[in-house]
């Protein structure tokens, strides 16, 4: 079978346009099967996602009222898609997330006074690249450290009690100790 005849298949089959056929063929080596199950998992996690969640975001807005996609890659059929409107919501939840950690502060105080104060972003990249960091907040926690967030939502307060009450516990296993 060629390619061309792969692809029309998997586009009448699932529904999508050229390109994403295209895509999906190219991204199962050519097997026409694992390609149209690929598409299946991709539609089947989209309308989970979609079902989940009301029309909140642009990108899916503009799926539930974009015209039918034409046959024939266009940019606009793989911007409507299935896989497409989960990718960009994905995209849009990402960045808002990256913003929020940009925008809220992990401040470091001891004694009552100001040590460090880094945007929360970097603290949890930190302590996903770097093991020994998440030691660190711990010793930093029995030298008399307390740690707080500043930032907007409930999650912050939240967060702030818990922070406050680990101080707290560690405090007083030092003062045990001591």
């Amino acid at each position: 079978m060629e390619n061309l005849e792969k692809v029309e298949l998997i586009r009448e089959k699932c529904n999508v346009s050229y390109e994403e056929a295209r895509d999906a063929l190219e991204a199962c080596d050519y097997d026409v099967l694992d390609a149209i199950v690929m598409l299946e998992r991709a539609a089947e996690v989209t309308t989970r996602i979609v079902e989940a969640a009301p029309v909140e975001d642009e990108a899916e807005a503009e799926y539930e009222s974009a015209p039918e996609p034409q046959t024939g890659p266009t940019e606009a059929g793989r911007a409507t898609g299935r896989f497409g409107v989960a990718w960009k919501r994905f995209c849009t939840r990402s960045k808002e997330l990256c913003n929020y950690g940009m925008e809220t502060n992990f401040i470091a105080e001891r004694n009552g006074e100001y040590v460090f104060e880094l945007p929360l972003m970097l603290v949890i990249i930190g302590l996903l690249l770097w093991g020994a960091s998440l030691w660190l907040l711990v010793i930093g926690l029995f030298l008399g450290f307390r740690y707080r967030i500043e930032g907007r939502g409930k999650v912050v307060d939240g967060v702030n009690d818990a922070m406050g009450k680990v101080a707290d516990a560690a405090e007083s296993v030092k003062q045990n100790i001591a």
